[in-house]
């Protein structure tokens, strides 16, 4: 058990997921990038008129978006370049991610009514980004498994972005597709969402993105916190939490699935409650 213990203290709330293809409960992630232009490059720009350009925005076509299920806006902290931006798209389905694209002229018109205001709102908010787009991931997203954000927050959040990898099945001695999800389901039940430090959490697999290098399944982690510290401090508090919930017999079954000492932070990233949905 004190190895089991140890492994959930060095992987933290990250890395633990589980894939599960069971049709229409879970999500699609659409993940794009793009970048700020440079302040001093704005005419009559500054950081809170971009806060406001930005918010009023973004509020605004998330709302009128009925397909957009989720939505978070990340931007630098100590991951990437300071200019960039990422959107991370929550939708039901691609059909409706692709229908989200194909009438967004029909969602501005929703939220902006008055073309004048519309236009004024477009210019805006552009004016602060580069004319750059790239679409980076297409993910599964696993509703079973998520942690939800509930209340106020502040004006921003911290976000991590991790990766661990599921062990072949081949070399799990006894294991099945069935027994990991039920012990995922149960850790993201009785640790994560017990877990105060973390406001929520998104489980992701591959869908369109991504490679299975010699079968070792990659499990993405979208972790929120209100602060670095918490972020810092999270995994702290799962030992004890996995103790409670899982017996020893159960935490080794849980540990088998997972390969050990696979494991890449992917992005650390302040995360805009003001452009979020």
């Amino acid at each position: 058990m004190k190895k089991i213990l140890m492994l959930v203290a060095l992987l933290t709330s990250f890395t633990f997921a589980q894939y599960n293809s069971n049709g229409t409960d879970n999500t699609v992630v659409m993940w794009s990038k793009y970048k700020w232009t440079n302040m001093s490059e704005v005419d009559g720009g500054s950081a809170a008129d971009r806060n406001q350009a930005v918010n009023t925005w973004y509020s605004k076509t998330n709302q009128a978006n009925k397909l957009l299920k989720s939505s978070m806006f990340l931007y630098h902290y100590w991951t990437g370049a300071v200019e960039d931006v990422h959107i991370v798209n929550e939708y039901a389905s691609v059909e409706d991610a692709t229908e989200a694209i194909r009438t967004a002229g029909k969602i501005r018109q929703t939220a902006f009514p008055n073309d004048e205001e519309r236009r004024a709102a477009w210019n805006h908010q552009s004016k602060y980004f580069e004319n750059y787009h790239e679409d980076l991931h297409i993910f599964e997203n696993h509703v079973a498994l998520e942690k939800k954000r509930s209340g106020g927050f502040g004006n921003s959040t911290i976000v991590t972005v991790t990766v661990g990898y599921f062990q072949p099945m081949g070399l799990v001695e006894n294991g099945s597709a069935e027994e990991r999800y039920e012990l995922l389901k149960k850790f993201q039940k009785e640790v994560i969402a017990n877990n105060p430090k973390i406001v929520s959490q998104k489980i992701l697999t591959h869908l369109w993105s991504g490679k299975v290098v010699d079968g070792y399944f990659p499990v993405i982690t979208i972790s929120e916190y209100n602060s670095m510290e918490d972020a810092d401090n999270a995994g702290d508090d799962n030992p004890a939490l996995f103790s409670k919930a899982f017996s020893e017999e159960e935490g080794a079954a849980y540990a088998k699935y997972w390969a050990p000492g696979r494991h890449e932070d992917i992005g650390l990233f302040n995360n805009w409650l003001g452009a979020n949905k």
